[in-house]
């Protein structure tokens, strides 16, 4: 039995060949984006449970006072891991773990090589256990068993040694460090938060030797004996505060464990940590919303195309009827109909997905592998899949069809299509409404990129390298390289600083007075004299820092933000002038100029206290050198700069970015939202078309004898064009009233995590309005106009 149902159901698909290629094509697209986005989102959800220990691993947090705004940071105090390990018994083990000089790049130099390396941390020797970390050259126990040993990734090795043993051979870090490897691991999984390349004691270092309760820049996780209470453990911990911390100097509340297997998708609100994969719950929930929604759309062509067709197929559900055929017989007819159909979508729709993988990639920025495609869990989602695509798309018309009396084998009853007209036209509002809301988001995220993209940002990022000049051996080889500069044709000016905007600054507090035991929260960047030209920072009063400080003077020469002069309450820019005011470089800081407030971190966030400062025996060193040039052939002026680089700092490596790059990046999510949004909206829209074309075809077939009764009785071709498409447009302008509110709302909500965005503008619903009225008479005009131009005489032949 069931054989001939498929049988049968092969001969319906079989026998029109239109509605079955519409209907595999948009459930092909459905598939291929599901299969996708289910594999990309499997991935996401995978991150760190690969570790047995992982239900029981925790990274500690904390919560910040008011000072800071109450925000949850992932680094805390690198006295907080050993307070921990000793202070609570449910704590089984515990590591800290931080990017050697705190993000900054490294330049490693082997034998006869430099190299960059972005991927060095430093850690407790309980890392190897508690991730896990698989030796394949030494082992963990005795991997930090020496002073100044080292382990690297498997990847890191061949990247510096090849195919040859790396155990026991010297590294040297920015030319000061002198390590020997004493171990190689397996790389960790891509699935992994901890991104560690390379990784050397942090008791080999003053960051695991000289604890204390104020720096909170490591990232601290721990192990918990199985079962732990949580609620007691936290509460022990944050304990800890106020055992170790003065009252004034209390810039944290309390700490928050949170487990290993959330942190890659939910730390959006948390001060990020070190790692470069992090993702985001929000994302999961969009990417499996719109794969659902185009799918759903698929589904939809099927249903309104299916019913289309009931007409003709009546008459075969009659004569099935008469000849005993049972509801229950029907219904696994058309279930089975509708099962073949998505089995030969999927199947399509699987070899696209595979297909399509590096466009996807490029899209989102989420690499799949090919094994990613046939994990256990997208397996059985393409079950899944199959089976609600089943259920969903031939609900609605094997319950209609098989409701149909065999009284319509002897013309005594008429379909009634009032109610299936209803919900057609109403699933057709659905798919344009949904398309709409697309193409508005995306209209609305492009604009708000392209604001991004030209706001000012106080300074000018473009025509500024940045380049890292910590591994200069000493002082007379960066002024060599700094003199030698000034002999390359296009550079402007150049200044030596701790960081570029927004990277890896200090966070520091500057005070009213000594008697203002709060003070404000600001960003620190030591650097030099040129800084205001460098940076094409605006001045609004005095001058930038001293190019050069006389020995002996003891004084900190800083160059204030808008924000940090408005704390300090001085009345205007000129105010502020020469006068003294306390910050943690030194008590007797000289203000020697104020800027115009500028973007060093995100758009999303409000520009806070931000101070440069120069001044001798600075606490922080001069990790980056900024070049501002103005030159044509751009690639030879950076090979001149790596030539000058080299010829004067032969052991360094040579690395460098642009600081307009540095700033884009800072948007790397929106653009790839951007990128997604724009792919779901045209899939979206034009599966909806497919469904739409279908129908068109149906509708005009059904009316065919009317429009020869119309031209008989004087109708034009315009009118009977403007007839077939009357009511489509009518059913898309229906879906732009519906969409309109609903993507204002959405994007609205969007828009809000920018402290500096666009109002949504009117232009935008114009955009997608026009878009979608623009595709739907594309779509259905080719089978208006060919209804229209037909001879009558066909048409009324049968009459």
């Amino acid at each position: 039995m069931i054989k001939n149902y498929f049988k049968i159901a092969w001969r319906n698909i079989t026998g029109n060949k239109l509605f079955a290629t519409l209907n595999i094509a948009g459930l092909a697209i459905g598939m291929c984006v599901c299969i996708t986005l289910f594999a990309s989102i499997s991935y996401e959800l995978s991150f760190d449970r690969m570790y047995k220990n992982s239900k029981n691993m925790y990274r500690v947090n904390m919560q910040t006072s008011e000072q800071y705004n109450y925000k949850v940071w992932a680094q805390v105090p690198n006295s907080v891991g050993p307070a921990l390990l000793q202070s609570i018994p449910q704590i089984k083990a515990a590591t800290r773990l931080i990017k050697h000089d705190f993000g900054a790049s490294v330049s490693i130099k082997t034998d006869d090589k430099n190299f960059t390396e972005k991927g060095l941390y430093l850690a407790d020797s309980a890392v190897f256990g508690m991730f896990d970390i698989n030796f394949i050259e030494g082992n963990a126990r005795t991997a930090f068993a020496q002073p100044k040993s080292i382990v690297l990734s498997r990847a890191a090795k061949e990247r510096l040694y090849g195919k040859e043993t790396a155990y026991g051979k010297l590294i040297y870090i920015n030319n000061r460090d002198t390590l020997h490897v004493s171990g190689v691991y397996d790389n960790l999984p891509a699935n992994s938060t901890i991104d560690c390349d390379m990784i050397y004691n942090i008791m080999d270092s003053w960051m695991g030797k000289d604890v204390y309760w104020s720096n909170a820049s490591y990232e601290t996780y721990c192990l918990l004996q199985p079962g732990a209470n949580m609620a007691q453990v936290q509460a022990q911990a944050s304990a800890l505060i106020d055992k170790n911390t003065k009252k004034d100097n209390k810039f944290f509340t309390n700490f928050i464990f949170q487990p290993l297997a959330d942190i890659h998708l939910y730390s959006a609100d948390i001060r990020a940590g070190y790692s470069s994969r992090m993702g985001s719950i929000s994302t999961v929930k969009a990417l499996t919303f719109l794969s659902l929604l185009v799918l759903l759309i698929a589904c939809i062509n099927y249903m309104n195309l299916a019913t289309a067709r009931s007409q003709k197929r009546a008459k075969g559900v009659g004569v099935n009827k008469v000849l005993g055929a049972n509801t229950r017989n029907l219904l696994a007819l058309f279930y089975a109909e509708t099962a073949l159909l998505s089995f030969i979508a999927i199947v399509l729709g699987y070899a696209l997905a595979f297909a399509a993988q590096p466009l996807f990639q490029n899209i989102t920025g989420i690499e799949l592998k090919p094994e990613a495609f046939v994990a256990a869990p997208i397996l059985l989602s393409l079950i899944s899949t199959w089976l609600f695509v089943t259920l969903i798309a031939g609900s609605y018309p094997a319950f209609s069809m098989s409701s149909i009396s065999p009284l319509v084998l002897m013309n005594k009853l008429k379909l009634k299509h009032s109610v299936a007209d209803f919900i057609r036209r109403s699933l057709v509002v659905f798919q344009f409404a949904s398309s709409i809301i697309l193409i508005i988001a995306v209209t609305v995220i492009l604009q708000q990129i392209h604001y991004i993209r030209n706001k000012d940002l106080g300074y000018n990022p473009n025509g500024v390298v940045a380049i890292n000049i910590k591994a200069a051996q000493n002082k007379q080889q960066l002024t060599a390289f700094m003199n030698d500069l000034r002999g390359i044709t296009g550079v402007e000016s150049f200044s030596a600083v701790q960081s570029i905007p927004g990277d890896v600054e200090s966070g520091r507090s500057i005070r009213k007075s000594s008697t203002d035991k709060d003070g404000m929260p600001v960003k620190t960047c030591r650097t030099d004299g040129s800084i205001v030209k460098t940076m094409g920072l605006k001045l609004l009063a005095g001058s930038s820092l001293p190019t050069t400080i006389a020995e002996g003077d003891t004084s900190c020469y800083v160059l204030l933000n808008e924000a940090s002069m408005k704390y300090l309450g001085f009345k205007s820019p000129q105010d502020a002038i020469g006068k003294y005011i306390e910050s943690e470089m030194s008590g007797r800081s000289i203000v020697s100029g104020v800027v115009k407030d500028f973007n060093y971190q995100s758009l999303k966030n409000e520009i806070g206290g931000y101070v440069y400062y120069a001044m001798n025996k600075a606490p922080e060193g001069l990790r980056t050198l900024l070049v501002r040039y103005n030159a044509k052939d751009l690639p030879q002026f950076v090979g001149q700069l790596q030539n000058t680089f080299k010829a004067d700092m032969p052991n360094s490596s040579f690395d460098y970015e642009f600081l307009d790059n540095h700033v884009q990046n800072l948007y790397t999510s929106e653009q790839h939202m951007a990128s997604t949004a724009t792919v779901f909206s045209v899939l979206a829209i034009f599966v909806a078309c497919l469904g739409l074309f279908g129908l068109a075809a149906f509708i005009a077939e059904q009316r065919t004898k009317e429009i020869g009764i119309r031209k008989v009785l004087g109708a034009s071709v315009t009118g009977i064009t403007k007839l077939l498409t009357g009511d489509f447009l009518k059913l898309v302008i229906i879906s732009i009233i519906i969409a309109s509110p609903i993507a204002w709302y959405v994007m609205n909500k969007w828009l809000m995590g920018f402290s500096y965005r666009i109002n949504v503008n009117v232009w935008a619903f114009v955009i997608a309005g026009f878009t979608a009225i623009l595709f739907a008479l594309l779509t259905i005009s080719s089978h208006a106009i060919k209804a229209a131009i037909t001879n009558p005489v066909k048409s009324l032949r049968s009459e």
